[in-house]
């Protein structure tokens, strides 16, 4: 009875020990090894359309992989470009707009000055020359430390803020190294994909094969489902935005709805990135009913996406919404906002990993 505890206790500590060293590993090793991970789930979301081309026009495979791999980065471009023309012309046009919101500011920030800052003014002043001097005195020597505590911080702000332009541009470099290294990581794991999986399945046992074909497929299943709840939650959003904007009258209602449900992937900002600083815009230029109705419409995008987003995910991806709401609090608290990036990779593996019988084996294999 002892020995079968003790065995069961080894075990369990076994693969205690399994999982915190592949936990350490992979965090010592991922800056340098996630080009390669991306490449490789890419090579993996890629490969089918790769085999059925080099099936169907029998064309070598080299041929095929730079096929779709050019036509994904054609897309890719071409999504780029344009959205890099519409905020031009939306630039454009807020840029022949802006006399006409700069003028009307100019009067709204007049009109604090005469109604409610001179006057709060003059009875500060004559409230501080009806004091003792000693009181004066006080008031004035703190005042300047505060002028200058201000002062050190806005010039460490600046500083410190000019001192990250170097480093933010020798980040680019980087980055489109990364960039290439991925899509040429991508193309030769596809290329030779076949030879690969081979080489993989004569070194594994059979029972860790077969768990990598279903993390594989459940993979492949549950991220095509994320990348349909995406779709379907931005579509949503730039009808709910069209429409809003229709109904306001507003010019190119299209292109803002259309860039709105671009940015609406951005974690945490989202739409918000447009819509705040338009409302604070038009509240502080005094167009209090148009600032009104826009706030409304935000309101209603926002709220319509967290009602409906985590049953999207859960028909898509066949998760239980509270599962997924407790993972994503997990890594916003974790990792911060890098975890609400993470967060759905993050459920599809942990999904996947459940769906495979992976922890109903690690419990069999303790218990013996």
């Amino acid at each position: 009875m002892y020995k079968q505890i003790l065995e069961r206790l080894l075990r369990g500590i076994l693969v205690v020990i399994i999982l915190v060293l592949s936990y350490f590993t992979l965090k010592l090793s991922i800056n340098y090894i996630f080009p390669f991970i991306v490449a490789f789930f890419l090579a993996a979301i890629l490969n089918p359309f790769v085999t059925s081309i080099e099936a169907k026009w029998r064309i070598p495979r080299s041929l095929a992989t730079l096929i779709v791999i050019s036509t994904i980065f054609l897309i890719c471009t071409g999504l780029l470009i344009l959205i890099i023309t519409e905020v031009i012309q939306g630039t454009t046009y807020l840029l022949e707009r802006m006399p006409i919101y700069f003028t009307s500011l100019l009067e709204f920030v007049e009109s604090i000055l005469e109604d409610h800052i001179f006057p709060f003014y003059q009875s500060i002043t004559s409230y501080f020359q009806s004091l003792d001097p000693s009181h004066q005195a006080t008031i004035q020597e703190n005042i300047e430390k505060f002028v200058t505590n201000l002062a050190d911080n806005g010039t460490n702000f600046l500083q410190s803020s000019l001192l990250q332009i170097p480093e933010i541009v020798g980040f680019i470099p980087g980055l489109l190294t990364i960039f290439i290294v991925v899509w040429l990581a991508t193309f030769m794991i596809i290329n030779d994909w076949n030879n690969l999986t081979k080489k993989l399945i004569n070194l594994l046992p059979k029972k860790i094969h077969y768990f990598f074909i279903d993390f594989q497929q459940g993979v492949k299943k549950a991220f095509s489902g994320y990348l349909k709840a995406q779709l379907i939650l931005i579509l949503i959003t730039a009808i709910l935005i069209l429409l809003g904007l229709m109904l306001l009258k507003v010019q190119h209602a299209l292109t803002i709805a259309l860039f709105a449900a671009l940015v609406d992937l951005l974690p945490l900002v989202g739409t918000g990135i447009i819509f705040i600083p338009w409302i604070l815009f038009t509240f502080i230029t005094g167009n209090y009913s148009f600032s009104i109705a826009i706030s409304v419409l935000y309101m209603i995008v926002i709220i319509t996406r967290q009602v409906i987003e985590p049953k999207i995910l859960a028909t898509s991806i066949g998760i239980n919404p509270l599962l997924s709401l407790i993972i994503l609090f997990i890594t916003i608290q974790v990792w911060g906002i890098i975890g609400v990036i993470a967060a759905p990779f993050i459920l599809i593996i942990a999904y996947v990993l459940f769906q495979s019988g992976i922890f109903l084996k690690l419990f069999h294999f303790i218990k013996g």
